[in-house]
């Protein structure tokens, strides 16, 4: 065998050693992300009491993930633009969960007043407690009846009154929770009128709920001010790239344009950080 066949089928054997170790390792990372997503969807999903099967889910975000990069290339041939579509489709899941739970805790931030104010009527009328959470759970719309439940469902496993009180707070994190979790165990402690204190709690969370209406109201000329002024930008990109394409491809396709972007949307985070810092008010 000459020396110039002992080269090839050293090369040979390298690129071979080599695609073999790089599938070993995608394929690695793709059954540990798919193990990780799935475990953190179901979590995720049961907790806002959703009940879908995490694969399908892992399935759909596959699929997203694939096909927008995909589609963004053949509608630019842009790699800029290919990465950054990549990343907000990853990225995809996580907002999509964030605002179902947000739009959740809202829902039950708006219920807890109208959930007090029955049970304070049902302990007024001489039930117990725990009678008059079994009411909420019946009476009350979701997401309230269903937090209030798992309350319950822990009450009747032998777990103590102030655990789960304090498992309902370390789960929605939310301040009302906390102020409601606060009366009830204070009020266990050193006693008093429960229905009273409900009745002024309710009438609290109403006046802040008000209040933090009139904040968002006045405040939302400010957050339009603040998407428009961050969509403008692109808007301005596209509409460039679409009168002069010429002009406009060295941003997308070359190392400087790159920067550039990167710059751009550098400037435009910190802007959208500040500017919700000004328009954020707690109560």
């Amino acid at each position: 065998m000459s020396f110039l066949s002992v080269e090839v089928l050293l090369l040979a054997t390298l690129i071979f050693g080599t695609v073999l170790a790089v599938v070993w390792g995608i394929q690695g990372s793709y059954v540990e992300w798919r193990q990780s997503f799935t475990l953190n969807a179901k979590v995720s999903l049961e907790d806002m009491f959703v009940f879908i099967d995490p694969a399908s889910v892992f399935r759909m975000n596959l699929l997203i993930f694939l096909a927008v990069p995909a589609g963004v290339w053949i509608a630019t041939g842009s790699p800029f633009f290919v990465g950054l579509s990549a990343v907000a489709a990853a990225l995809l899941p996580r907002i999509g969960w964030a605002l179902l739970k947000r739009r959740r805790l809202m829902n039950l931030i708006t219920q807890l007043p109208d959930g007090l104010t029955m049970m304070s009527g049902s302990l007024r009328a001489g039930a117990s407690l725990q009678m008059a959470l079994d009411m909420v759970v019946k009476e009350a719309p979701a997401p309230l009846c269903q937090e209030f439940s798992i309350l319950l469902r822990e009450q009747r496993l032998g777990l103590a009154l102030e655990d789960s009180l304090r498992g309902m707070a370390d789960r929605l994190r939310i301040e009302e929770i906390d102020l409601f979790v606060s009366a009830l165990t204070i009020a266990k402690e050193v006693g008093g009128n429960l229905s009273e204190i409900l009745d002024r709690l309710a009438s609290t969370l109403r006046a802040k709920a008000a209040m933090e209406g009139k904040i968002r109201a006045l405040t939302s000329q400010g957050k339009l001010q603040g998407i428009v002024v961050g969509c403008l930008p692109l808007f301005l990109a596209w509409v460039l790239y679409i009168m002069d394409p010429a002009a406009m491809l060295p941003l997308f396709t070359t190392w400087y344009g790159w920067c550039t972007m990167a710059g751009v949307f550098t400037m435009l985070a910190l802007g959208g950080f500040f500017i919700k810092k000004i328009v954020t008010i707690d109560v």
